[in-house]
């Protein structure tokens, strides 16, 4: 599970308080589910960084919370519209193929 941190993290006109649990594009709030949050903080925060599915898996699972990994992908696919909706953009989240998605650096 990600710990909860005091910085605010930001990428263009995107902004990330992990605090909060909020995600700002240019100030517009977009919302997001708890597993949308935690995925998004996670990429941004290590951003440029190749995460598998069992990576992210393990990052934003509690114990004895049963998740497959398709519903990780289902999770990326829902950032990604959301992400898109707001900023117009498709290219935030990468999918490395073979490998996992990165957040663009």
């Amino acid at each position: 599970m990600i710990q909860r941190e005091t910085g605010v993290l930001e990428y263009q006109n995107l902004r990330v308080n992990p605090l909060e649990q909020t995600v700002f594009y240019c100030g517009e709030e977009i919302p997001l589910t708890n597993r949308e949050f935690q995925v998004l903080y996670l990429f941004i925060k290590y951003r440029g960084q190749v995460f598998t599915k069992k990576q992210i898996y393990e990052q934003i699972t509690e114990d004895g919370e049963r998740v497959d990994y398709h519903t990780i992908e289902i999770t990326i696919s829902k950032i990604r519209k959301k992400l898109e909706a707001y900023s117009g953009r498709k290219d935030f989240i990468i999918t490395i193929r073979g490998r996992g998605y990165k957040f663009r650096k």
